[in-house]
């Protein structure tokens, strides 16, 4: 990806366009280097210093403003799948956003922006140090009482799906692919392709991957999404090899009243291979 300069927002960060004129925040941190584009609000790139990179993102991905980007941290808000009255997984993710703030220390850069589709906001607030933490809050500015659908649609990248496990989904999922129900444990190894709903999730996840282990922490979520489409590759992807969507959730969608606020939280840390863990049942 080629990028232009275009200012300095603070020590670290910097506004950048690629050629269609899109923007992006460069983030040079000592503890960290990202990458955020501000169409979808969507976290492209992560790699906290002396680690590896936490994010898959498409070789082929779109960067004209076309269609949503393939890869990173996308927002699935204020729907998630397919409805009547607009794009798959809401406008979020086509929505140019507004950068409001750029904070930074010694330990981490936080930026925060927002973006508004008719009287509900989606307020991001983004933590980007030797940790990650992603918190979306949206608030019901409107009049009238609304439901709000909201997923953290994270690409996770791995050396090979194949050989990865994961721990503390769940005990129950619902298989949209087999269109079943299914109980079972709360650790798993899988074949692609995969799409499933944890409908009862932890609130600690870990990923074994290869030479990698990444520790996920859910806050307000109802559900967990898992997926990978496996040989059957959209158009903007030609191996989905390299990567797991472990999606942090908010899919009951209860009725927000007007002026309340709901929230979800995503906290990502890489963990040493020989760290032990414990499934919570959180």
């Amino acid at each position: 990806m080629t990028l232009t300069p275009l200012r300095s927002l603070s020590s670290s960060c910097r506004l950048m366009n690629n050629a269609p004129g899109l923007e992006f925040i460069l983030i040079e941190h000592p503890r960290v280097r990202a990458l955020l584009s501000l169409l979808g609000g969507q976290l492209l790139q992560y790699r906290p210093a002396s680690q590896p990179e936490l994010l898959w993102l498409s070789g082929q991905a779109v960067l004209d403003g076309s269609k949503p980007i393939r890869g990173g941290i996308p927002l699935c808000w204020p729907w998630f799948g397919k409805q009547n009255q607009g794009p798959q997984h809401g406008t979020a993710r086509l929505g140019h956003w507004q950068l409001e703030r750029v904070e930074e220390d010694e330990q981490a850069v936080t930026l925060t922006l927002t973006f508004q589709d008719g009287t509900l906001e989606l307020r991001q607030r983004l933590c980007l140090g030797a940790e990650l933490e992603l918190e979306a809050t949206t608030t019901n500015l409107g009049g009238a009482a609304a439901r709000v659908q909201l997923a953290l649609h994270s690409y996770f990248a791995v050396p090979r799906v194949a050989d990865c496990r994961i721990e503390g989904l769940g005990p129950d999922y619902r298989d949209s692919l087999k269109d079943c129900h299914v109980s079972g444990d709360d650790s798993c190894r899988f074949t692609p392709p995969f799409d499933r709903i944890y409908t009862a999730p932890r609130g600690k996840t870990l990923l074994h991957a290869g030479d990698r282990r990444l520790r996920l922490e859910h806050r307000y979520h109802d559900s967990l999404v898992l997926w990978n489409p496996g040989p059957a590759l959209p158009a903007d992807m030609t191996d989905a090899s390299g990567f797991v969507c472990v999606e942090s959730a908010r899919l009951r969608a209860p009725w927000l009243l007007p002026g309340q606020s709901t929230s979800l939280v995503l906290h990502c840390r890489f963990e040493p291979l020989e760290t032990a863990y414990v499934p919570a049942a959180g």
